[in-house]
């Protein structure tokens, strides 16, 4: 599904609005993981969400901009969730792939001679 042209100037271009969602949806899983271990002088997640924004170079304010464009342009937005989450299980496929038997040394006893 294409876009039906380039968002306006001051929206996240589509690629890097996924690219957000994926690290908010990241963020709020380990969040609601860690929720009953939590201490109660844990940084809100509002300071989460403000370091998240800042690796994207992004405020808030330009985020919900954003989300409200692509919530307005329902054929888009469920794109981009689409994209998030195949990003996501592609994140999953990776982590829980064990290691190949090309992946792994193997140690050669040096007395044998053999290498």
């Amino acid at each position: 599904m294409r876009s039906r042209g380039p968002a306006p100037e001051n929206v996240l271009d589509r690629e890097q609005f996924t690219e957000v969602m994926v690290g908010m949806t990241l963020l709020e899983a380990r969040m609601s993981q860690e929720m009953m271990v939590v201490p109660a002088d844990a940084p809100p997640m509002a300071l989460y969400y403000k370091e998240l924004y800042a690796e994207h170079g992004i405020d808030s304010v330009a985020f919900r901009r954003s989300f409200d464009y692509y919530a307005m342009r329902p054929e888009e937005m469920k794109a981009v969730y689409d994209e998030v989450v195949e990003r996501l299980r592609r994140m999953k496929d990776g982590w829980s792939q064990p290691a190949s038997a090309n992946d792994t040394v193997l140690a050669t006893d040096s007395s044998s001679g053999r290498n």
